[in-house]
């Protein structure tokens, strides 16, 4: 194992071992890298994270679906108010509604999927960093011991 000799102040030296400064880069490359998206993430429970995504999606989706519904009526008022009866004006909206509810249940199918399948991929990030920390650890770990009985053997 390779070691470097930094300066801490007034002459004091401090080994710095070359694997544990590997270790601390490609954790900080990891950790910078995968914050915003995968780290975050894992504050939440699987169950959770797809819950609030698909809510979130069943939002976006309905507010879409709707302001398409109003364009296409305000494109078609005219045609609607002269030509058609109340009670088709009404089988109309139940039917437009009938393909919201199915459309929707599609959509959110899909996004069960894929969002399972982004926390998935998330979580194996945050097991890759974790691993690396336990690593810089382990090395902590062998360096304070055998600094402890070279320290021991220097006293005696």
């Amino acid at each position: 194992m390779l070691y470097y000799y930094r300066m801490i102040g007034q002459g004091v030296k401090e080994m710095v071992s070359e694997e544990r400064t590997k270790l601390m880069a490609r954790a900080e490359i990891l950790r910078e890298k995968e914050w915003e998206k995968s780290l975050k993430l894992g504050r939440f429970h699987r169950k959770d994270y797809i819950s609030y995504k698909m809510i979130q999606s069943a939002f976006s989706f309905i507010f879409a679906y709707v302001l398409i519904f109003i364009m296409w009526v305000l494109y078609h008022a005219e045609e609607l108010m002269t030509q058609k009866k109340i009670e088709e004006l009404a089988q109309m909206g139940l039917g437009a509604l009938m393909l919201l509810v199915c459309l929707l249940t599609c959509f959110l199918v899909i996004s069960y999927f894929v969002y399972r399948a982004k926390y998935k991929k998330a979580r194996e990030k945050i097991k890759d960093y974790q691993a690396v920390l336990k690593q810089i650890s382990r090395l902590y770990e062998q360096e304070s011991v055998k600094v402890k009985k070279e320290s021991e053997e220097f006293r005696v």
